[in-house]
């Protein structure tokens, strides 16, 4: 029952933040013509964080005011997990559909970040490493480590994960 009702809650918001995170990816490559992946994924840790903020404290909050780490943690852990898996399979199927347009400009993107620090690269690590970093910047991803790079990036979220439910724990109710 209490599984039952921690997967579900979770499944629930973490929809929820899915779908903004593909919303406010389509608005990116769509609107501003900006790569939803790299360095402009950040709204999606913002978004994941926010509903786990809200799953947990509307968790606790049906749950008569109590909440254990354990459960805290259960609710948060799932809710970025799903919310992370299902965006990752929009993205992958997105770019199955629409074609390695997004990934392009997230390469171009990359290789322009890598130039504009070439002459301080260079003084700290020398030319050598300058060329293998942007050999490695003009790889060209495949929708499958687009994939990998969403579910593994998003797990940077456990850390919020265990502070909120830290925050959020409560063993006892009052009644008012």
């Amino acid at each position: 029952m209490l599984r039952k009702r921690i997967i579900r809650h979770s499944l629930i918001y973490g929809s929820l933040a899915a779908l903004i995170c593909i919303l406010v990816a389509l608005i990116q490559f769509y609107g501003i013509h900006k790569s939803p992946f790299g360095r402009y994924k950040l709204p999606a840790f913002g978004i994941n964080v926010l509903f786990i903020l809200i799953a947990i404290w509307t968790y606790r909050a049906t749950n008569r005011g109590v909440l254990s780490f354990a459960e805290g943690f259960s609710v948060g852990f799932l809710t970025n997990l799903f919310a992370a898996f299902i965006t990752a399979t929009a993205y992958y199927i997105f770019i199955k559909i629409a074609g390695d347009e997004a990934i392009m400009l997230w390469v171009k993107e990359n290789i322009t970040a890598i130039e504009k620090i070439k002459d301080s690269h260079i003084k700290n690590f020398g030319l050598q490493d300058y060329n293998t970093l942007l050999n490695q910047a003009k790889q060209i991803p495949t929708a499958g480590y687009v994939f990998l790079d969403e579910l593994a990036k998003k797990q940077i979220c456990i850390v919020a994960v265990s502070i909120i439910s830290l925050i959020f724990r409560r063993h006892t109710y009052t009644i008012q």
